[in-house]
């Protein structure tokens, strides 16, 4: 199904007359220079195709297809690097050099016979004393690069001629066929099946060359007898394909691509559709609409894309922000991974463009939580929440199962991962810290794994005995805060993490100390009205419980954890509530 997908998604792309996807036989390389020749073979020049900047790059190119080396020597048609044009490099060892060398000399020997000046002119090169390049004070920066060749005074490269085109099918055409056989994904019969598929690359954390998603190269991985081709019957032309269209996908400067965690997402249409242009930032939306954008286009996207969210958050169709959107439109999300020398398929998800969107704002609604500060994003970016159960909040401390449960259960309207209640308790009480984004997970947690009714504010009315022991804390908190100012070990900083766990033992504790800081407020007439409201608000907690719990499951001590955050910011925030804050000064 994904390669299938895949396939039609490079003949799609292959089918749009502005799309520049190169064409079966081609490939997409980093080429750095080109060495200038005129008719006679003489070098002219070495010119620079960099790109500019600090550092330059090598420019994107199409050539003839590269060829998979792993660790065989395989020159690449009328291009490769200095090793195989020049036969000198900084590796050290000379000998495999020369080969390497030898085996593209003999290949434009062999397929460039052609009455063509272009390719006459290569051949000729290779007559002449060539290896005087090196002498070049620009040769540390031609060493090891890739190289194409240019007729001087004619326009474009030489492995674009037609004559050029016509060699390189030639060639493609006396290479070993291999294995013939029905292609599994086109159910084309008697096509030569590929033995080794191309690289994918662009998958963050694989290998620099890329790495496989189809790979049988050792004779255990084969079954029933069968050759490395036929155990994944796939045409050439087809890997062709599905390869260049994923490569596609994951280009630096793809908009269809999303990383979170280990997992690089990318995603897809069936046809032509704007969903393409807005999934990545509904994946990963950044900031609301009061963040400034770069350019007057950021800030319409921005605000665009706010409003997307606000709309499908709410259950609305979002078709007054975006008309244009064809909800019924096939949409396809694959999650990669990184896995030694190949990918692993994390997530493979396909549907309706308005079925994704229904997921994605439930998962929005499921986050809503009140905002600690006015500046924090109203839709966070899952990336964002992803570090908050991370150790010091880095994104490559993210547990990788979790990141792709995570994205997966946002996607398809699943439950969220079973570890994400311990993994972000385990951070709170290792930091003795719940901020928006960790209220914002548990909270979703909770409503959609374990079925709870949770508000986006505090309740006020709500007997829930975790609940109330969360907000119970955090007036207790507030007391001790407003009596002893600048205290160096706050009740927090000491029993923030066993008050949960254990509150039979650690709240009548509390409360006897409660009892002085009220006490002590209550000397100062600035504050006087202000401890009678902190002690009428203990009186309520304790009212709706029978006794303290000797202990609370994981459940309840996010319940815990999610009473204190909305209890801690009414307290700062709301004129009113049941404590009211008017009165503290």
């Amino acid at each position: 199904m994904i390669l299938q997908e895949l396939n039609r998604y490079y003949e799609r792309k292959a089918a749009e007359p502005e799309a520049a996807i190169p064409s079966y036989g081609t490939s997409i390389e980093n080429i750095s220079f080109a060495l200038v020749l005129d008719e006679n073979g003489k070098l002219l020049n070495v010119e620079d195709l960099r790109q500019e900047g600090a550092p330059r790059r090598p420019r994107k190119m199409v050539v003839p297809a590269a060829e998979k080396k792993a660790n065989g020597i395989k020159p690449n048609f009328l291009w490769d690097s200095t090793s195989y044009v020049l036969g000198m490099d900084n590796k050290g060892n000379q000998k495999r050099t020369n080969r390497c060398h030898d085996a593209f000399i003999q290949q434009v020997r062999t397929f460039c016979l052609i009455n063509d000046p272009g390719l006459q002119a290569i051949i000729s090169f290779y007559e002449r004393d060539y290896q005087t390049i090196a002498d070049r004070p620009d040769w540390p920066e031609i060493c090891g690069t890739n190289l194409v060749f240019r007729l001087s005074g004619t326009p474009g490269y030489i492995h674009e001629r037609v004559a050029a085109r016509d060699a390189w099918k030639h060639c493609m055409g006396q290479r070993e066929i291999g294995t013939i056989g029905q292609c599994l994904v086109s159910g084309k019969a008697g096509q030569p099946l590929s033995r080794l598929h191309p690289s994918i690359k662009g998958v963050r954390g694989s290998q620099q060359g890329g790495a496989d998603i189809v790979s049988f190269n050792k004779q255990s991985f084969e079954s029933y007898g069968r050759e490395q081709g036929a155990n994944a019957p796939i045409s050439k032309e087809v890997t062709f394909n599905y390869v260049t269209a994923l490569n596609l996908l994951l280009a630096n400067y793809s908009r269809q691509k999303v990383t979170i965690g280990d997992t690089t997402i990318v995603f897809w249409a069936e046809h032509k559709s704007v969903a393409e242009e807005l999934f990545a930032n509904l994946l990963a939306p950044e900031e609301s609409k009061s963040q400034t954008a770069k350019t007057e286009e950021d800030s319409q996207t921005a605000e665009k894309i706010f409003h997307l969210l606000k709309t499908i958050r709410s259950g609305k169709r979002p078709g007054d922000i975006v008309p244009e959107l064809d909800e019924s439109v096939r949409f396809f999300i694959l999650g990669l991974a990184p896995n030694a020398s190949r990918l692993s398929i994390r997530f493979w998800i396909s549907d309706s463009v308005e079925t994704f969107l229904i997921h994605i704002g439930n998962h929005f609604s499921h986050l809503e939580m009140a905002r600690q500060f006015d500046n924090e994003p109203e839709f966070p970016a899952l990336w964002r929440l992803l570090c908050q159960t991370a150790t010091l909040g880095k994104n490559e401390n993210v547990l990788p199962a979790l990141a792709g449960g995570m994205v997966k259960a946002m996607l398809n309207g699943g439950f969220y991962p079973q570890n994400l209640l311990a993994v972000v308790l385990g951070r709170i009480r290792a930091e003795h810290k719940i901020n928006y984004f960790r209220a914002a997970l548990l909270k979703a947690f909770l409503v959609r794994n374990k079925k709870m009714e949770i508000p986006m504010y505090y309740d006020p009315n709500r007997k829930d005995v975790p609940y109330l022991l969360g907000g119970l804390f955090a007036v207790l908190e507030k007391a001790q805060s407003d009596a002893i100012p600048g205290t160096n070990a706050t009740m927090k900083d000491r029993f923030f993490a066993a008050a949960p766990a254990t509150p039979a033992r650690v709240f009548p504790l509390l409360l006897k100390n409660a009892a002085n800081h009220i006490a002590k407020l209550r000397k100062d007439p600035a504050k006087t009205g202000w401890a009678i409201n902190i002690e009428k608000a203990i009186q309520d907690s304790i009212a709706h419980l029978a006794n303290f719990p000797t202990t609370l499951s994981s459940e309840d001590q996010g319940l815990f954890m999610i009473g204190y955050y909305q209890r801690v910011k009414d307290l700062y925030t709301s004129k009113n509530n049941t404590v009211n804050t008017s009165e503290e000064n």
